[in-house]
């Protein structure tokens, strides 16, 4: 059974044009003129991912985020955000905070926009392994985590952050790469965001040991002695 995907966008041309694109792929598309419909589609019969306009008259994509979120820590699908411009970072940072998978840029390659599109469904469908680090554990496909019998609440980013740790135990991971592997951009900026997460991450484990700073680079995962 092929994925369906929301796509939703205030201007019809660009709405059927994307959904073009990716029936000509193999997707099921629906398609939603404004924030409302979309969350009445989501509603109907959710999506397996929604590609979302950032700018709409009704709401902007952050809303929609919380709209969809239901007073929850997780999206219910994977939202990909398309934007007409290149996105300021405090935009991204809010999306981004609020759940939103990845962004793009409206008129990006067709094959980028798949290749993205194709990804957040594998990772969101758990493509990634289970990992058990000591008495880490983590389950991507559940996105849960516990160490010993204790289950660790973790909000989107900081689980994401801990998984790449674990995925590189012993290797120190750069924050570079975690801005890629995690948010999905390589703008230095959300360098303190990626502390924030790994602040996150340190707390609700409330142990010491696990993870270290490398001055200068990024984070390692250890297992404590």
């Amino acid at each position: 059974m092929s994925a369906t995907v929301l796509v939703v966008d205030d201007e019809p041309r660009a709405a059927q044009v994307t959904a073009e694109l990716l029936r000509r792929a193999g997707f099921e598309v629906e398609v939603a003129v404004s924030g409302e419909a979309a969350l009445d589609a989501a509603l109907r019969r959710p999506p397996d991912a929604m590609l979302l306009d950032f700018d709409m008259p009704d709401m902007d994509a952050p809303e929609v985020l919380d709209q969809l979120r239901r007073g929850g820590d997780r999206l219910p699908f994977p939202v990909l955000i398309l934007t007409g411009a290149r996105p300021a970072s405090g935009d991204q940072v809010l999306g981004l905070e609020r759940g939103a998978t990845d962004y793009l840029l409206k008129g990006v390659d067709r094959q980028v926009l798949l290749a993205r599109l194709k990804t957040a469904l594998r990772d969101w469908r758990g493509g990634r392994a289970v990992l058990v680090r000591g008495r880490l554990r983590i389950d991507p496909g559940a996105r849960a985590a516990e160490l010993g019998s204790r289950p660790l609440r973790l909000q989107p980013k900081p689980f994401w952050v801990l998984y790449e740790l674990a995925l590189h135990e012993g290797v120190a991971v750069s924050r570079e790469e975690l801005l890629r592997q995690v948010w999905g951009t390589s703008y230095r900026g959300f360098e303190h965001t990626v502390s924030q997460a790994v602040y996150a991450a340190r707390r609700e484990l409330r142990e010491e040991g696990w993870i270290e700073a490398v001055p200068g680079h990024g984070y390692r995962l250890r297992i404590p002695s």
